[in-house]
């Protein structure tokens, strides 16, 4: 009798362990339900949220992350929440980039939990080339998330939109990187990538490099 009471301790322990961390998970979730909608407005599309309402989703995030601070998803978000806050304000505001080193902070807390997510290397570019940084953390960040991230259709938009923006700066390498990516991307968002190439105003300069380049073409400079 004995025996199987020792036997059946450690088991119940496993148990009430699982138990507890499917609970804090649940909860951490229920508090997260809020930043996800919130999170789900700040789209190009829709523009950004309210400043009143990222400020409730950042609350209910931060409760969440009591409860699991060691989720990289979770971080990831706060990151995408305060990043969203900062732009916001106007761009001459010392807290505007203040804000958005904030962010940055919080992407690289995310990128060392999870490494593999193309995401989270995706966004630390393009808040390096919000801030001006087009340093080793850029370049690093922007090959990760093209070769963690080569299907991913919000990182080719993302790869894309950060080449666009910056084509006239990149180096070969990088360059490739994001052909590559726009190749790929213009199989399923080839409206959405011409969009981004518009507004860019380095449609025509891309057009005329990318055959000399890589020899073949992505599709984005094919007429319609």
């Amino acid at each position: 009798m004995t025996a199987r009471v020792l036997l059946a301790l450690p088991i119940a322990a496993i148990l009430i362990a699982g138990m507890h961390a499917a609970t804090m998970r649940g909860l951490a979730d229920a508090h997260f339900t809020n930043a996800r909608l919130t999170l789900a407005e700040g789209t190009p599309a829709n523009g950004s949220p309210r400043s009143d309402a990222i400020a409730s989703a950042q609350a209910s995030l931060r409760q969440a992350l009591l409860l699991e601070p060691s989720n990289p998803h979770l971080v990831e978000q706060s990151a995408r929440l305060q990043e969203l806050r900062s732009l916001g304000l106007q761009p001459a505001d010392p807290a505007m980039r203040e804000g958005l080193r904030q962010s940055l902070a919080r992407y690289r807390e995310a990128a060392a939990m999870r490494p593999g997510s193309p995401y989270v290397w995706a966004s630390i570019a393009t808040l390096k080339l919000r801030l001006d940084e087009m340093d080793f953390e850029f370049y690093g960040a922007l090959e990760r998330a093209a070769r963690y991230g080569r299907w991913e259709p919000a990182v080719q938009l993302a790869l894309a939109d950060i080449g666009l923006a910056s084509w006239r700066l990149l180096p070969h390498s990088a360059k490739l990187l994001v052909l590559g990516a726009i190749e790929r991307g213009m199989l399923r968002q080839g409206v959405e990538l011409r969009r981004l190439a518009a507004g860019r105003g380095t449609l025509e300069r891309v057009c005329a490099e990318e055959i000399t380049l890589r020899g073949s073409p992505t599709g984005l400079c094919v007429k319609k």
